[in-house]
């Protein structure tokens, strides 16, 4: 019970801190908030495949490095965001965006959110390495981005 209590408040605090980082961050120009938001997804995105590649049985599953991919995706998943916030970094030549993120920038914040907590509870669940609690946050997880891309992404 600490621990979860311990876990929470750490989650807690980074998501505050990664906000407030935002916050502070400025791009020269609407491009390169758009390059660095799909860099950064992309990063996340490659992790997240290679471990659903092993949950599928595509490959091999080596818990170590499902750990170690969960935890790049968690340690990124706070890093796109302030891409979309720079003026002029809305939909254009470069991206796939769609304007219903500005649109409806608080349920894309709740979003963003909530990937965070997802990606967290799957590294958390990765220190275990239970594959049916894996296979359950794995899911819960993409179902969360499926669901943005669907709505804000073309």
């Amino acid at each position: 019970m600490i621990f979860k209590t311990f876990q929470l408040t750490l989650l807690t605090g980074a998501l505050t801190m990664s906000a407030m980082v935002a916050a502070q961050h400025a791009f020269n120009d609407a491009e390169k908030a758009v390059e660095y938001r799909q860099k950064a997804f992309s990063v996340m995105q490659n992790n997240f495949a290679y471990m659903g590649d092993m949950l599928k049985g595509d490959m091999p599953f080596d818990a170590e490095i499902f750990k170690e991919r969960a935890d790049t995706v968690a340690q990124m998943s706070s890093v796109p965001w302030v891409g979309f916030r720079q003026e002029g970094a809305m939909p254009g030549n470069n991206t796939d965006a769609l304007p219903a993120i500005w649109d409806n920038w608080e349920d894309f914040q709740e979003r963003a959110e909530q990937l965070q907590r997802d990606t967290y509870r799957l590294a958390q669940v990765a220190v275990a390495g239970n594959q049916n609690e894996l296979r359950a946050a794995f899911k819960e997880t993409a179902q969360n981005c499926k669901g943005c891309h669907d709505q804000y992404k073309d």
